[in-house]
């Protein structure tokens, strides 16, 4: 009789189971697009710069590294280097500006705005 009231409770919920229909509910999800920089979309940027009249930074560098632009001055680590605008990026760590000089259209310097003063140096 045990087994009969177990066979039958378990064959209704199967029963009521398939026939229960599943609303739809409203998710609210958010997809952000994540963008990798690629290597080549900094080439212009990449080398030694000799920046001039500073005594603390003889020479700035910068490379492509674990998906972003880094900048590597002399005595100090290298730090991530975020795109504002064209020409232009932003270095959190010391809170300092880069943009980058062109002439016809080549990089050929750079100009480094941070702690109130203004480094300036020329492509190698």
């Amino acid at each position: 009789m045990k087994k009969s009231i177990l066979i039958t409770v378990i064959a209704s919920f199967f029963a009521v189971s398939s026939f229960a229909k599943i609303e739809p509910t409203s998710l609210n999800i958010s997809i952000s697009k994540v963008v990798i920089a690629d290597s080549t979309e900094f080439n212009d940027y990449y080398g030694s710069y000799k920046m001039t009249d500073n005594q603390m930074v003889e020479k700035m560098k910068l490379f492509f590294k674990d998906g972003s632009l880094q900048g590597e001055a002399t005595g100090y680590p290298p730090t991530k280097m975020t795109r504002k605008k064209d020409d232009e990026f932003e270095e959190t760590s010391f809170g300092a500006v880069i943009t980058f000089i062109r002439t016809d259209g080549k990089v050929t310097g750079i100009k480094v705005a941070v702690q109130g003063q203004e480094l300036v140096g020329t492509k190698e």
